[in-house]
């Protein structure tokens, strides 16, 4: 049973006394007491934060390791409080949840979890701390915001603890935090330094922002690259909160801010009540910062628009997402234009942010439950409205990648079951057994519908982060929607592959598989020779006459090692059994196509790429190329920063690996070291800014050919007057924060090995343009003349890219420049390019030079005069 299922009703007088109490502490508040309300009642039994850290809390930045410290003390001092361990992050450190409510319902914990997600059980609230580990003062504050629950006697907190269940989330990326408490640890004086110049308020690259990879995880909450937000969406769906606060900090504005973000700007899949509901809860804040003095303002800048962040996911799940950004102080003491500003101010924002939450919450208690409760009715009824019925996707030839998607729509509670029939929709076959059908009518229609639509309307054309996701097109499946819900199968275990024959001659691995990288690796890695087939073929298999596509891995048994050919076999057992298409070969003359011997299957040679990282490159770009390096592939990626290059024998490395980024510090003598480099047989891949300065190369072998043309002195045009007032609606025009275009791919070239359909959607983020090839073979990827498939490009933006290159791929003596004007690698989780950038590691070797010579002249007729 719910203990104390109704209680008395608090007067205004009450609860105003206790937020009053808990803000009127000083400013620089120095102990627990300072920061808790007058009227807590603590309990002695349960130990404060200075108990168990040695020091007050803001005093110094607490370490994940003492946050995990602090938060078992406390669970096993209260019995309000459970704790377990959802999870690990990369850097093995425990992802914690607590659960806070009183003694009786900490007995039944697992009923009353099963009663809520009925309609019928108590009040649910997550707080969420710091997924932005350099964003320290929200898991600072957690540890006050347990300790109030845990220990405090007043009626406010039996009565909120008797109807309600918090769950506290104090540390949502803890190698984030555990990185920048040891900066800002290491970098403290005895004395504070409010000076913004100072070290410990400048962080050096890449920053504490990020998790282990340099990936934010705030726009995670959707795509679910990382174990600490697969981890994290398993327990919101587990408990499915009424309300889900995500403590921020930001350092552009002098005052607090919290939701609702730019009315225009909320995503309009999200519920109008949902806003209503932000909107009531946003006057229990602002009277708690109100009471306190301090500024902070609410439907400006930020938006509620992309649903991968912690502030927007509960929105289209039938929560409440509360996003609150605090002004970063991040060191000890920080001058701003409020005055001088204090790490305890921080703190204890966050703590009246949460006490705020929990009281206007509870407040608002029985309208939460009924929506939440009215949730999945409405979404019912939305799905009925629509022209269609379900989604049905295809797996492209390539089982992984499309259970790769599967993967996350499981981890979204999403249903889809196995296509039962052959159907044909959008211009597009679907066959049984490589398809997936996604009925519409369902609780998480909104959350799909947000995941598969190609939306490129916009009310408001700013926006804080992407406009598009799409994620069929994120993986390059096929997908359209069904007018009707077609016949449909019972799920069935996938099952493993058959191992390879250990006596045939030779095996064949189709490229196109998402898995074949990390296979060739492996093979490479332990002195395997592979070749690749530079165009197509068939040839007679195990299971009968089959077909393979250029780029198709070879191993022949005969020109192997004597100590290589058994790891062959076992590498490709355990990759055939895992579920990966491995053919056996008795025969190495082909049917169709050339045969192994001929000079259209070259050895792929092993790869050592370089990637270059430090101040003024994009740590985003770089770490993105790290965990494919890492994660995917399985190989050694050593990262130089940008000032130490000059200190590396680039022969010793196969690749230059250049993310986004200003590469203007390079010099002549590094640049002619890299043009030299490239000669030699080097491949230089640069993304985004990094492609704009290798355009400045000159690889010409006389440099008087590089020189450009001084611009003359052009009478400059008249700039046509505007409004002040249309700066904001004029820059976004120009801005592109993330959107889909379509692309055409030469299936023929070797970056493009492993494409079966020539469309290709391209993650735009940026506006960098490449300066075409005057090779008419070196562009193996280019935008359609009709580009935009979702999000959106202002105008003058998306004409500049229409029918222009997106990839050029330019051989330079023996070796190779790639340039990509868009990152293959977004965010870890825009798996169909990520084979783009792949080739570029692997096969970049065999591009050969498209060089036609020029038609000798004629010779001239000779002179028949004496």
């Amino acid at each position: 049973m719910l203990s104390k299922w109704c209680p008395v009703k608090f007067g205004i007088k009450l609860i105003t006394t206790l937020f009053i109490s808990l803000l009127a502490g000083s400013a620089a508040a120095r102990t627990t007491q300072d920061y808790l309300p007058a009227d807590s009642k603590l309990d002695p039994a349960v130990p404060s934060p200075e108990s168990v850290l040695g020091w007050e809390v803001g005093d110094w930045h607490v370490s994940h390791d003492k946050l995990v410290q602090y938060m078992q003390a406390l669970a096993a001092a209260s019995p309000r409080v459970t704790i377990k361990v959802i999870g690990y992050t990369y850097e093995q450190r425990p992802l914690l949840q607590l659960a806070i409510t009183s003694a009786e319902n900490q007995q039944n914990l697992e009923s009353l979890r099963s009663a809520h997600l009925q309609g019928q059980g108590p009040l649910v609230v997550w707080l969420g701390y710091s997924i932005h580990g350099d964003e320290p003062s929200g898991s600072n504050a957690s540890m006050l915001a347990a300790y109030y629950l845990a220990s405090s006697r007043s009626p406010f907190v039996e009565n909120l603890l008797a109807g309600s269940i918090i769950l506290i989330d104090p540390s949502i990326n803890p190698d984030g935090l555990n990185r920048f408490a040891s900066w800002a640890n290491s970098n403290a004086g005895n004395i504070p330094v409010a000076d913004p110049v100072t070290r410990q308020h400048v962080q050096n690259w890449p920053g504490a922002r990020t998790n282990h990879y340099w990936f934010d995880l705030n726009r995670d909450w959707l795509p679910l690259v990382h174990p600490a937000s697969r981890a994290r969406i398993v327990e919101f769906h587990r408990w499915l909160p009424h309300v889900l606060t995500d403590h921020h900090e930001q350092g552009s504005y002098p005052g607090f801010f919290f939701q609702p973000g730019v009315p225009s700007r909320q995503n309009p899949l999200t519920p109008s009540e949902n806003l209503e509901l932000t909107r009531a809860l946003a006057m229990y804040h602002s009277s708690a910062m109100d009471s306190a003095g301090q500024p902070h303002f609410t439907e400006d800048t930020f938006d509620d628009f992309y649903y991968g962040k912690g502030s927007t996911y509960p929105d289209i799940n039938g929560s409440i997402g509360i996003l609150f950004e605090q002004r970063a102080i991040r060191g000890q003491e920080l001058s701003t234009s409020n005055g001088a500003e204090t790490f305890r101010m921080a703190v204890a924002n966050h703590l009246r942010m949460s006490l705020s939450t929990l009281r206007g919450s509870w407040e608002l208690r029985q309208r939460l439950i009924e929506y939440q409760a009215g949730f999945a009715g409405a979404m019912l009824d939305r799905a009925a409205s629509k022209d269609f019925r379900a989604w049905v996707i295809g797996d492209d030839a390539d089982p992984a990648r499309a259970r790769a998607f599967l993967d996350r729509l499981e981890l979204h509670r999403i249903e889809f079951r196995p296509l039962g029939e052959t159907i044909r929709a959008g211009g597009q076959e679907f066959i049984p057994g490589h398809a997936w059908v996604i009925p519409a009518r369902q609780r998480q229609f909104g959350l799909i519908e947000a995941m598969m639509e190609k939306r490129t309307e916009f009310e408001d054309e700013t926006f804080y982060d992407v406009s598009a996701w799409t994620q069929p097109l994120a993986y390059n499946l096929p997908f359209t929607t069904l007018g009707k819900m077609p016949a449909t199968e019972e799920p069935t275990e996938s099952s493993s592959g058959l191992p390879p024959d250990h006596q045939a001659l030779a095996w064949t691995i189709p490229w196109q598989q998402m898995d074949a990288a990390p296979l060739l690796q492996a093979l490479l890695s332990e002195g395997v020779k592979v070749r690749t087939a530079m165009k197509p073929f068939s040839a007679q298999t195990g299971s009968g006459l089959q077909p393979f596509l250029a780029g198709t891995l070879l191993i022949q048994a005969g020109i192997q090692e004597p100590e290589a050919l058994p790891k062959a076999i076992e590498i490709l057992s355990n990759a055939a059994l895992s579920g990966l298409a491995v053919h056996s070969l008795s025969n190495t003359l082909t049917a169709t196509g050339p045969d192994f011997g001929s000079k259209h299957f070259p050895i792929v040679r092993p790869i050592k790429p370089l990637i270059i990282g430090g101040k003024g490159t994009s740590s985003y770009g770089v770490g993105e190329q790290w965990f494919l390096l890492d994660q995917h592939l399985k190989i050694a990626s050593p990262i130089v920063e940008l000032p130490h290059l000059d200190t590396v024998d680039l022969q010793e490395y196969t690749h230059l690996l250049m993310a986004d980024g200003d590469y203007s510090a390079l010099r002549n003598g590094a640049e002619s070291e890299i043009i030299s480099w490239v000669k030699n047989g080097g491949v230089l891949l640069t993304i985004n800014r990094a492609a704009t300065w290798a355009e400045s190369l000159c690889f010409d072998n006389d440099p008087a050919n590089c020189e450009t043309d001084e611009p003359g002195d052009s009478a400059v045009e008249p700039v046509a007057p505007r409004a002040y007032s249309d700066f904001e609606d004029d820059k976004a025009q120009q801005v592109i924060g993330g959107a889909i275009v379509s692309s055409m791919v030469d299936l023929s070239h070797p970056l493009a090995f492993g494409y079966q359909r020539p469309e290709l959607p391209i993650f735009r983020r940026g506006t960098t343009e490449l300066a075409p090839s005057q090779n008419p073979y070196s562009t193996p990827v280019r935008y359609t003349n009709s580009p935009l498939m979702a999000g959106f490009i202002g105008d003058e933006r998306l004409e500049a890219i229409k029918g222009q290159p997106a990839v050029i791929a330019e051989k330079t003596g023996e070796g190779l420049l790639v340039r990509f004007a868009n990152t293959p690698l977004f965010r870890g989780f825009w798996r169909g390019t990520e084979k783009l950038f792949i080739n570029a590691l692997y096969f970049a070797q065999v591009v050969n030079a498209t060089e036609i010579p020029e038609l000798a002249p004629k010779p001239k007729p000779k002179s028949t005069h004496n």
